[in-house]
């Protein structure tokens, strides 16, 4: 019975076990049930590759190897690679090395390809050649083969994608892997023998900087001599060194170099022991030597056993053997690879070594597992070589590099799978050999098939933003909005990358056989990149991008016109001649100066007119050109009456009054122009190219017969961007002229983050004038120069560029790296001594100035959400909260980089001016303000909180050109006359006079008084070393002299005067005074009227019992009140908030208000932010506009860059609340903050359209909100600003009703910076939410925990049923 129940029972425990698995699984495991459908179908391992053909090395193969290492492009790479480093100065030096060069390497790589070394047996050795045994490095073969690979190892589930393989190929990763190793263990230091660089530790664990002499037995836990053959090649080993010998390493191996000898020569020390504990170096001799720190005795007997003395005496070799040294005995004297200084010899030794112990390496780590070397390395070659190095910036893992960490691993510690070899112990150096190896097959430029990768990858980033680019760029204006180009089509652009992108190849099967693709011998394709870098198809989407951007501004957004139009006036009229040419420029002479008969023929009985034109209402009629049979003579259109007169012939610039040859206007997205531009582009893509031929895209267009086919023949679509793109390919593209080279500068303007504007402005001059520093003579102009030689718009073109870039997401996608990620530059990834995540050079000091970086995404991280407002100063203090708890959070780098003085001795720390000081002001303006006026931070409810930083990033900029630059509070006299410093430039310097700093007539009552009689004194000059200001009465200063700066000597004896004529100091106290060094009577009355003793008159609430007007070095330094008969003892005002207040009240009046003519501060502020805060010009014209300071403008301009730098970098804490759940992209990413932006417009439209766009948001390619790509939607993945009040989501109840406010009530919109993360609350059951875009941290684990609690229930229940 009781048998019966325990059968019973354990039958019980098996049903509830399957059913706690069938309950389980599919809760728990069902996020990656595809995955484990995947790895169950993967059990089964794959048959090892067939290795056999990686030692066919033919002649064939060895030269197609060769001919590949010497093309331009891979041969200036390996010069690279052989370059040594030295650290100094904080910096890492390179130079060519002495002792290991390319030439040397290659002929000795290629003689261990070809002839190899002989074993002596044919059964020895890593391949036969010849019919003996030889060891020879692996070339592969001649045949082609194909593989399929997923393209982008971050999404496994991707399509596979069939590469092709050239069979050298597998001989050039032998030989990337093979330098990987050899750049650490030696070029990198140009040494021969191995370094002494193991510490001593101390008993703390400290690194002693103290290097045993005993390292010459061994470094980290190796024993060279314990360096042992296997049994059955006891024979090859050297005998052991007699203790009694001595032998030193060469003089390069710097001040700690090994030696050996007995302890009579260099006694034990004892204190210094090796990580062995040997304190001796007897018979120590066998330290690493050569490329490969070749070391231990059985390696070196191998060496000598089939390279030296042992293999002549053995009959292995002969003398005219090539690649071995006969008469060199290695084992007795094993220095001799170093000190004979010959570089065939310490190649020889290495690329032996690789051959005998690397490539033959075959070993099994659990018994089962066979790790083969020549098997991983078809694997590797098959798999693509590291894809995931090019997708992904995680390339430190095993998993990702278990290829190089494996080889890495043979050469250091002798077995595949560190630290579990016979030397215990992690492989020295990884980190760098695992780069090193990274620049190798860059620098090899394999695998060769990234040529085609590196286009996919620019045309599928360029694809996934269609959606942005025909809704946000594709667009073009007119009187009555802005419209949706109708001409110039994504689709059509598309196809014509990539006809001009890809060199047709027939034999690629990736090839769509049907396309035409544009192909010419000399002519390189459209530029998508450099395939050999990570992120090197930046390049492509930089240079397609700025080729977009130049056509926006020439043809789609001006009317979305092919034709160009009729423009440039001549005294107010538009000659129709203009189609002869505009802007001084003569189409029909433009001639090809290097092969004349490239050009057009003028036929002069042509007649076209433009089947395009300005339609705006009123604007000229189309282009025309015709004999003068017909159009005897032209006249004008007349912009003002919008009518033609042809009564009387007008002439354009160039004295044409008729049109006939003049049918070579400008055409397609580029303007193509000219007589040389039409007949090229008949050459090369049109008849003229299939009647002599050559490859046509087109080949029944004559473009010189008919140059209007570009924008009116059947091909008219594709030829608008493809006359542009071979304009860009044949003149840009290949552009090198007067030191500027295009594809040089586009990796430096990519490297640097797009955005040198400089180079945007270049790049447009060579397309509309012909080069990149104008006047251009090739423009074409009749007589030169003319303004044709000069490019128009090109501030335009920035903005459009900019605004390219944002909607392509290329800042946000690509980091700032300059040289690119993996290209072997000069300056190398790491120092020689650095491990993980290094940089090349130490970290600069916070105070020295840097380039502007890419901004990042503004983020602030609260405990909890803001509470809704119940008043207006609410709203304003909570935003006042939000600023302060976001610049607080950069207060070191601010305080260290803003906050800061120059001295004598360099920068220096603000005494005066400091972060905490200034919010403590900013508070009381930013949220109470004064006469209904703020500082802007971004306040109410359509506020920016980006613009309100900018406001206060272009403030401190200013500031850090005043007050801050010499820590004062007082103006310091610097305005130099005839090299001296006027005494009374205290009445106003640069020619301005504070007394007559005249208010508005509003405001006239509020302006100091200037009293003659009043004496002041400057109490400090801060750093500048500056004689101080003064003013004082005629009567005691009749005239004032100067200060000569050269002799350190005042000089009063006779008047000089300053700029403005002054002599004398009477009234003239005051200068500029507070953060802003502002000065005049206007601006120190209206701030005493605000704060001073007239507000308190007045019953307002002032701020000091001062009149400032009377006092007004009471701005700068505390006040004391004389003892009155109300107030006994005297007292002290601190006035130290006032140096900040006085500013802002200056900004808030001045600067914020400024709205003159065109020019309004605020609009300029949005603009800037919208235009993804790129367009420098906006501080220019602030400097010239506003404050008319434009002799400083550099400096602020430079301020502004570097204030923006630490304002938009995101800095991370550790608070778990609103984190982003990934690395936060930058801010300048496709999207105008919602306050920007009225309710029904288009959030991502660019800051130039008109809030009327009739354009609608288009779906991102990727719909997940994220803080890198905050899409605008709701629960359904509908955008937001479609979620009207009364619309009801998809999974709300109908009967509910609709929502009243699509925001959640609990985070209003006014009380926070838009586009920042926040939490939402999901816990509340059957309540409708609509989440915010840039919602993160959504915790919906909830199926899983219920999943566990089951799952633990059951599993209560069995140990119930158990007991």
């Amino acid at each position: 019975m009781t048998e019966n129940k325990r059968v019973t029972r354990q039958a019980s425990v098996k049903m509830i076990f399957t059913a706690v698995i069938l309950l389980a699984m599919p809760m728990v495991a069902s996020p990656h049930s595809s995955t484990t459908t995947e790895r169950s179908m993967q059990s089964t391992p794959p048959l090892p590759p067939s290795t056999e053909f990686l030692t066919s090395n033919s002649r064939a193969t060895i030269r197609a190897m060769e001919v590949h290492l010497f093309s331009p492009q891979v041969r200036n790479e390996m010069e690279r690679i052989f370059q040594s480093r030295l650290e100094y100065d904080g910096k890492m030096h390179t130079f060519p090395s002495y002792k290991y060069t390319f030439a040397g390497f290659w002929r000795n790589w290629k003689r261990m390809m070809k002839d190899g070394i002989p074993t002596g047996s044919s059964n020895m050795g890593s391949g036969g050649v010849g019919g003996e045994g030889k060891f020879v490095l692996f070339a592969g073969d001649e045949v082609e083969r194909f593989a399929n690979i997923t393209r982008d190892p971050r999404n496994p589930r991707q399509g596979k994608r069939e590469i092709q393989i050239s069979g050298y190929e597998y001989g050039l990763a032998n030989m990337a892997a093979f330098l990987s190793q050899v750049m650490v263990d030696s070029i990198y230091d140009d040494a021969c023998d191995e370094r002494n660089e193991q510490e001593m530790i101390d008993s703390e664990g400290r690194p002693t900087n103290v290097f045993s002499q005993s390292n010459a037995c061994g470094q980290y836990n190796s024993s060279y001599q314990d360096l042992v053959c296997p049994p059955s090649e006891k024979n090859m080993e050297c005998p052991p060194m007699p203790v009694e010998k001595t032998i030193q390493a060469s003089l390069d191996s710097g001040k700690n170099a090994f030696k050996c000898g007995p302890t009579s020569i260099y006694p034990a020390m004892r204190n210094n022991p090796n990580d062995l504990k040997r304190t001796d170096v007897e018979g120590c001799s066998w330290w690493g030597r050569g490329p490969l720190n070749t070391k231990g005795i059985c390696s070196m007997g191998k060496v000598n056993h089939y390279l030296g003395v042992k293999a002549l005496n053995e009959g292995r070799i002969t003398l005219s053997t090539p690649g071995v040294f006969p008469d060199t005995d290695f084992c007795s004297n094993p220095e001799s690879i170093c000190t004979i200084h010959d570089e065939d010899l310490v190649w020889s030794v290495a690329m032996f070594e690789w051959a005998e112990r690397i490539q033959q390496y075959r070993s099994s780590a659990d018994g089962s597992t066979v790790w083969d070397y020549k098997e991983k390395l078809v694997e590797f070659v098959n798999g693509g070589m590291n894809m995931v190095d090019y997708y992904t910036d995680e390339v430190h893992t095993d998993r990702d590099n278990s290829f190089i960490h494996a080889i890495s691993s043979i050469v250091d510690r002798g077995c595949h799978n560190a630290p579990h070899c016979f030397f215990y112990g992690e492989v020295n150096k990884l980190p760098q050999r695992r780069i090193a190896f990274t620049i190798a097959l860059s620098a090899l430029h394999i695998p060769t098939m990234r040529t085609e990768l590196v286009v996919e990858q620019a045309l599928d980033h360029l694809k996934s933003r269609k959606d942005r680019i025909e809704s946000n760029l594709m667009l073009y204006k007119r009187d009555q909005g802005i419209f949706p180009s109708q001409r110039y089509k994504f689709d059509d652009f598309f196809d014509a990358l990539y006809r001009f992108s890809r060199p047709y190849d027939a034999t690629n099967t990736s090839y769509l056989t049907n396309t035409t693709y544009f192909y010419s011998d000399d002519h390189v394709p459209l530029y998508m990149g450099d395939p050999y870098m990570k992120h090197g198809h930046k390049y492509g989407l930089s240079n397609i991008a700025l080729f977009f951007a130049i056509g926006l501004d020439l043809s789609i957004e001006k009317d979305d016109t092919c034709d160009e139009l009729n423009e440039y006036d001549v005294s107010g009229k538009l000659p129709i001649s203009n189609s002869c040419g505009q802007r001084g420029i003569s189409y029909q002479d433009m001639v090809c100066s290097d092969d004349p008969d490239m050009a057009c023929p003028v036929d002069t009985n042509m007649y076209i007119t433009a089947v395009t034109s300005n339609r705006a209402f009123g604007a000229a009629p189309p282009l025309q050109c015709g004999p003068k049979s017909r159009i005897p003579l032209t006249g004008y259109w007349d912009v003002e009456e919008m009518y033609e007169s042809n009564q009387a012939a007008y002439a354009n610039v160039n004295a044409r009054v008729e049109v006939e040859g003049c049918c070579w206007w400008s055409r397609g997205v580029l303007q193509t122009k000219g007589t040389c531009s039409f007949g090229r582009l008949n050459y090369y893509l049109g008849k003229r190219a299939a009647d002599e031929g050559r490859q046509s895209l087109f080949p029944t267009v004559d473009f010189c017969l008919n140059p209007e086919a570009v924008c009116g023949s059947q091909y008219k679509h594709e030829l608008i961007w493809m006359s542009g793109l071979f304009e860009w390919v044949d003149r840009v593209q290949s552009y090198d002229q007067g030191g500027f080279n295009f594809i040089e500068q586009l990796h430096v303007f990519a490297d640097g983050g797009m955005e040198n504007d400089e180079f945007i402005k270049r790049v447009n001059a060579i397309v509309q004038s012909g080069c990149h520093n104008p006047p251009c003579p090739s423009a074409g102009c009749l007589v030169f120069p003319c303004a044709g030689a000069y490019p128009v718009n090109e501030n335009s073109v920035v903005t459009k560029a900019f605004r390219t870039f944002s909607q392509l997401n290329l800042w946000n996608e690509f980091p700032v790296s300059p040289g690119g990620s993996n290209a072997p530059t000069p300056s190398p990834t790491q120092s020689p001594l650095c491990q993980e995540n290094c940089t090349e050079v130490p970290s600069s000091s916070p105070l020295t100035p840097t380039t502007l970086p890419s901004l990042a995404p503004v983020v602030i991280l609260s405990s909890v959400p803001s509470e809704s407002p119940t008043t207006l100063l609410d709203t304003r203090l909570t935003r006042f909260e939000d600023v302060s708890r976001y610049l607080k959070r950069r207060k070191q780098p601010i305080e260290s980089t803003i906050f800061v003085s120059e001295t004598n001795s360099g920068l220096a720390q603000s005494k005066l001016y400091s972060l905490d000081g200034f919010l403590n002001a900013l508070k009381d303006l930013a949220t109470g303000g004064v006469d209904d006026k703020m500082f802007y931070i971004g306040q109410g409810v359509a506020g920016s909180f980006d613009q309100g930083l900018v406001n206060i990033a272009l403030f401190l900029a200013h500031a850090m050109t005043r007050g801050i630059l010499w820590d004062t509070c007082e103006e310091v006299n610097h305005h130099l006359v005839d090299g001296k410093l006027p005494l009374s430039n205290a009445c106003g310097q640069h020619g301005r006079s504070n007394s007559d700093d005249m208010c508005p007539m509003a405001d006239a009552a509020k302006e100091c008084a200037v009293d003659l009689t009043m004496s002041v004194e400057q109490t400090s000059v801060g750093n500048s070393g500056s004689p101080p200001f003064f003013c004082a009465p005629k009567l005691t200063y009749p005239f004032t002299g100067y200060y000569d700066p050269l002799s350190d000597n005042t000089m009063s004896s006779t008047p000089f005067a300053n700029q403005a004529g002054r002599i004398d100091v009477s009234g003239c106290c005051f200068w500029g005074r507070g953060i802003l060094l502002n000065s005049g009577v206007c601006t120190i009355g209206r701030f005493n009227h605000l704060y001073g003793l007239p507000a308190i008159m007045d019953g307002r609430s002032g701020f000091y019992n001062i009149d400032f007007c009377s006092s007004p070095e009471a701005l700068c330094s505390s006040f004391t009140k004389p003892a009155t008969e109300f107030n006994k003892f005297p007292s002290t005002i601190d006035t130290s908030e006032a140096r900040y207040l006085v500013g802002m009240l200056y900004w808030i009046d001045s600067v914020q208000d400024y709205n003159w003519g065109y020019w309004n501060y605020m609009e300029n502020v949005k603009l800037f932010v919208d235009g993804g805060m790129k367009d420098d010009s906006f501080v220019d014209e602030f400097s010239d506009i506003v404050i008319d300071s434009t002799s400083d403008g550099a400096m602020r301009k430079a301020n502004f860059k570097k204030v923006l730098k630490i304002l938009f970098v995101d800095v991370f804490t550790s608070s778990p609340t609103n984190k982003p759940s990934s690395k936060p992209t930058r801010r300048r990413d496709d999207t105008v903050p919602s306050g920007m932006t009225p309710p029904g417009t288009d959030p991502s439209a660019p800051a130039t359209l008109p809030a009327e766009t009739p354009v609608e948001e288009p779906p991102d390619g990727d719909n997940t909100p994220s803080p890198a790509s905050p899409a605008q939607t709701g629960v359904d993945g509908a955008p937001l600003s479609t979620l009207q009040p009364g619309a009801v989501p998809v999974d709300q109840d109908p009967a509910a009703g609709p929502i009243s406010n699509p925001q959640p009530a609990s985070i209003p919109v006014p009380n926070r910076p838009p586009n920042r993360p926040v939490s939402i609350d999901l816990s509340a059951p059957n309540k409708p939410v609509i989440l915010p875009s840039n919602t993160i941290g959504i915790n919906l684990a909830h199926q899983n925990g219920l999943a566990w609690a089951l799952f633990i229930s059951l599993c209560c229940v069995l140990l119930f049923v158990i007991q």
